[in-house]
This record gives C-alpha cells, sequence and structure tokens, in this order.
C-alpha cells in the first residue's frame, strides 16, 4: 500500500476536517471496499462506509498524518472503560514502524517495545481517563492497572488528535451519524517510559512501515462487534503480530515546501536532536 507525501505540513491544521487534505490523491484512499469483514463476505455502505488517508512528512516535521471519515447507521457508545472501547464503534490502529515484526502483544513496564497499539472512539467523554485532549487512548487492553508511563507518546509535540460528529448532538443509539479522527503524530521504533529510552522512526522515500487498522462497528445488540474490519491482504493477528500488518510503503509524489532555519532550529530544540 502505497501513501504519499505532505507537500507543506505547515498547511495542515488537525481540526477533524479534510480541507486541508485537497492536494491528497485519492488513489492513495483507503476505502471500505479495500477491507475485509471479520465475520461476513461483504459490509453493507448504508450500514458502514468509511475512508482513510494516510501521509508522512519528512525531517524535520518527520510525522505520520492520517484522517478517516466514518458513516454508521447507528452508533454505539456506551462502555466508559477503556480496557472496552473494542465493544463500541472505534478505530483501532496497530503500528510496527521499523518493520521488524514480531509480537506487539503483551509487554509489560521492564521492556522496551517495537509495537504500538492505538484506540479512537467515535465519540469519547470528557475528561476520561487515557484521552488526550479527550480525544483519543493508548492502551494494552490487557493490562490492568494501565501501562501509563507510555502514554507520554499520545501529548504535544509527539502527538495531536481531533475529531468530529454530525449530527452535533449525537450520542448513543443515534442513527445516521458521521464522525471523523484526524491526527498528526510520531513514530516510534523502539518505545520506552520516555524519549531518552525510546528511537524515533525517520521517514523518506521508500520507507516500509506496519500499519494495521481495524475499523470497528458494534451495533449488535448487546456487547458484540457488528463489523471488525481489516486491510485486503493483511490478517486478523495484525494487533498481536506485526508480521500481520499490511506494509505501507512511503512515496514522494510532490516536492515538500522548505522550512525556514528558524523553524529547523525551534524543531530540533524540541526533540533534542
Amino acid at each position: 500500500i502505497e501513501f504519499p507525501n505532505v507537500p507543506n505540513p505547515a498547511s495542515m491544521v488537525i481540526d477533524g476536517q479534510d480541507d486541508d487534505w485537497a492536494w491528497f490523491e485519492q488513489q492513495y484512499a483507503l476505502e471500505q471496499e479495500d477491507f475485509f469483514d471479520r465475520e461476513i463476505r461483504s459490509v453493507a455502505k448504508s450500514d458502514f462506509d468509511f475512508v482513510i488517508y494516510t501521509a508522512w512528512s519528512p525531517s524535520p516535521d518527520n510525522s505520520w498524518y492520517m484522517f478517516a471519515r466514518f458513516h454508521d447507521d447507528t452508533l454505539k457508545v456506551d462502555n466508559d472503560d477503556p480496557l472496552n472501547w473494542w465493544k463500541d464503534d472505534a478505530l483501532q490502529v496497530t503500528v510496527d514502524s521499523d518493520h521488524s515484526g514480531g509480537s506487539i502483544y503483551g509487554f509489560t513496564r521492564e521492556e522496551l517495545v517495537n509495537g504500538q497499539r492505538l484506540y479512537a472512539r467515535s465519540l469519547p467523554s470528557p475528561g476520561q481517563e487515557l484521552l488526550l485532549h479527550g480525544q483519543a487512548g493508548f492502551l494494552d487492553q490487557h493490562h490492568d492497572p494501565y501501562l501509563k508511563e507510555f502514554l507520554w507518546i499520545m501529548e504535544s509535540p509527539y502527538f495531536e488528535v481531533a475529531w468530529t460528529i454530525d449530527p452535533p448532538g449525537a450520542t448513543h443509539g443515534s442513527t445516521g451519524v458521521t464522525y471523523t479522527y484526524e491526527w498528526k503524530s510520531a513514530m516510534w521504533d523502539v518505545l520506552g517510559a520516555n524519549l531518552e529510552e525510546s528511537v524515533r522512526h525517520i521517514f523518506g522515500a521508500g520507507d516500509i512501515v506496519h500499519i494495521g487498522y481495524r475499523p470497528l462497528d458494534a451495533d449488535r445488540p448487546g456487547n458484540g462487534r457488528k463489523h471488525s474490519m481489516y486491510v485486503l491482504g493483511g490478517h486478523m493477528d495484525q494487533d498481536k503480530h506485526g508480521d500481520e500488518m499490511p506494509d505501507f510503503v512511503a512515496v514522494e509524489t510532490s516536492r515538500p515546501t522548505p522550512v525556514e532555519q528558524g523553524t529547523w532550529a525551534r524543531i530540533k530544540q524540541i526533540f533534542g536532536r
């Protein structure tokens, strides 16, 4: 799967809107028909439809950009415990940015890890624990208490995220709902409890990373998922093993906008590199 570079990172505003993605060519978009469902052969677009944009930027910005829009016939958000978000409408994303494969599952506080798992909930509760600005969370769902020392990667300047929902008053059980996610994020080849113990991924043309998108539509009666979807060519074990995630190949489709020297100096100061 090819994903393009952002021509001008300074023009990107992380607000959950796609008006700053006009440069993105649709050939790189992942749409519902590019995914398979865990349980059934075909998912009606009237039931659950979506599109996902993925992009990258070279140094000094050196970031992963993502925008996603979902259309859902019925919204389900009735699990406040982040360990149970998979039972609600959400987007799970797994990452193995150094493309080394292997397990990203069951890490401990004593280990450095080369894979991460992200959850973005369709309608987060204000002030809910493990949410970045009330919008997205990172956790290993099989650890309680949560591995909070790894949450620093979800904070500025390493992560920006925003979301929208329409209609604005939508809540659990609402029908005909559209929601979005947008983020700009660092990727980590090795993740530790702080920057000094971690290795940030460096993007460049031809770079190959593992990314596993998994849209979750959970409006089946009771607590079960209705749809759990994976990129064609991927595997249902992508949330456990890097080898099972699809390959994303970074392509340079436009010449990046030069960064002023003053901006470069500030970025070096922020990241200490």
